[in-house]
This record gives C-alpha cells, sequence and structure tokens, in this order.
C-alpha cells in the first residue's frame, strides 16, 4: 500500500498538467455541481436559475454587439483604474521604502483609505463625478493601498546584506535596481497583480451599477435585475468570471515573459 500511494505521489508531482488543468477542473465541477443542486431545490429559475439557462443566456449574449461594447466599457475603465493604481504604489511604496518621512506621511493615508467603507467611497464619488469617471475613482482608491502595501513591503524584504555589501562595493545605483531589487520584488509584485486585477473588476462593475454608468456591465446587471430576468442576470455574472479569470490570465502571461527576460 505504501508502495502504491509513493507511486501515486510521483506521478502526481511529474505531471504538471494534472495541478494545473485537471484540479481546477474539478473545483469547477464541485461549483457546477452545488449551483444544480441549489437550482433543483430552490425549483423557482426567478430566484436561482439552472447552470444550463446561465449559460444559454451568456451564449445568447456573446452574438450581441451590446454585451462586446458594454464589456469593452467596462474593461477599459478597470485597466485604466488599475494601471494608475499600480504606478502611484509602486511611486509611493519605492519612496516610502527609501525615504522614512514619506512613509511615516502616507501611511495614515493609506490607513484611511482602507478603512473607509467602500460604499461610502462609491456613494461619494458618485456625487462629485459623471457615471462614466466615478467607477474609475472608487476602483482606483480601493485597489491603490492594497498595491502600495505589497509594494512597500516586497521592498522591505529585499536582502538588507545584498543591500549592504552593495553599497560597500560601490555597485552603481542603476545595477542595483535592476539586478537586485527588481528580481527580488518581482514575484510579490506580480502576485499582488492577479489578486487585485480581478478586486479591480469585481469594484468596477459594483460601482456601474450604483452609478447607473450608461453601456456599461454593471448597468445591464441592473437592468436584468429590475426585471427579475436572473437567469440573464446570472449570464451577465458569467461573463464578468470570465473576463475576470482572462486579466488573471495576461499577468501571469506576463510573469513568465518577464522571467524569461531576466
Amino acid at each position: 500500500m505504501r508502495a502504491d500511494g509513493e507511486k501515486i505521489k510521483k506521478f502526481l508531482s511529474g505531471n504538471a498538467w494534472i495541478a494545473n488543468i485537471v484540479y481546477p477542473l474539478i473545483g469547477v465541477g464541485v461549483i457546477m455541481l452545488i449551483w444544480f443542486v441549489g437550482a433543483r431545490v430552490v425549483g423557482v429559475e426567478m430566484v436561482l436559475p439552472a447552470p444550463a439557462r446561465a449559460f444559454e443566456e451568456l451564449l445568447g449574449l456573446l452574438g450581441d454587439k451590446t454585451f462586446w461594447s458594454a464589456v469593452g466599457n467596462t474593461l477599459g475603465r478597470t485597466l485604466l483604474s488599475f494601471v494608475s493604481s499600480f504606478a502611484a504604489a509602486a511611486v509611493t511604496a519605492t519612496l516610502s521604502a527609501f525615504v522614512k518621512p514619506v512613509s511615516k506621511i502616507i501611511a495614515p493615508i493609506i490607513t484611511v483609505l482602507r478603512s473607509v467603507p467602500t460604499m461610502s467611497i462609491i456613494l461619494i464619488a458618485i456625487i462629485a463625478l459623471k457615471a462614466a469617471r466615478a467607477p474609475v475613482l472608487v476602483t482606483f482608491l480601493i485597489v491603490y493601498p492594497l498595491l502600495h502595501a505589497s509594494f512597500e513591503r516586497a521592498l522591505e524584504n529585499v536582502d538588507p546584506y545584498a543591500v549592504n555589501m552593495s553599497r560597500v562595493f560601490g555597485v552603481p545605483l542603476y545595477k542595483r535596481i535592476f539586478v537586485l531589487y527588481v528580481p527580488a520584488v518581482l514575484p510579490d509584485v506580480f502576485a499582488a497583480s492577479k489578486s487585485n486585477v480581478s478586486l479591480a473588476l469585481k469594484v468596477m462593475i459594483a460601482s456601474e451599477v450604483l452609478a447607473q454608468t450608461f453601456g456599461s456591465m454593471g448597468v445591464y446587471m441592473q437592468i436584468s435585475r429590475i426585471y427579475l430576468d436572473t437567469a440573464l442576470l446570472m449570464g451577465w455574472t458569467l461573463a464578468a468570471i470570465g473576463l475576470s479569470f482572462a486579466l488573471e490570465g495576461v499577468v501571469v502571461l506576463l510573469k513568465k515573459v518577464t522571467v524569461r527576460w531576466k
């Protein structure tokens, strides 16, 4: 029995595709099974439609130009917010890591942004800005402090011995940046980007719902809710999930390309 267990363990460890493809598919299958059983137990499509109905609505959406326009609008705003958050976090985290007074100044700002309820930020932004711009600001204010904290932590975790040795031997600044700091922080940067790009999309859609942003995924979800078309709402939800996976996939691809480049 122990020998058989060792063989199975070696087989699984030697076949990365099992961990990368088969296991996630099993997880998706479990979710679909729970959803299917829940729909059968409820028995009311308006409350919880079956997975087949949701996918049927999604397929119908794929052939609609309005759908692609809404996805493009939401995706564009999400990328704008995320890239802006990423750039701002990279700058402020770098300054905080190397200039202690800056760290003391920025710390309470980050704490406030992380503590303010998301709903408060959304409502204030809706009052102050137009419906198309409010979701961009809201997403930025939610994602930026998380990225800042991750980037600052990554910089602080760079090997201090290597940093001191580079200074002792007079290694030029540009070499310290690209040979020491960049390779050290990239894993944490990509990990933070992967988790927060999905969060950015979720916050964007939620903001679009409340701001009633014209021609967005959020507003079409809201319209589906108003007409009690839960199956269509689930179709839009599946589209959002697919878009989230696509964004995370782009981050993973960029990580692989960057690792090769290094």
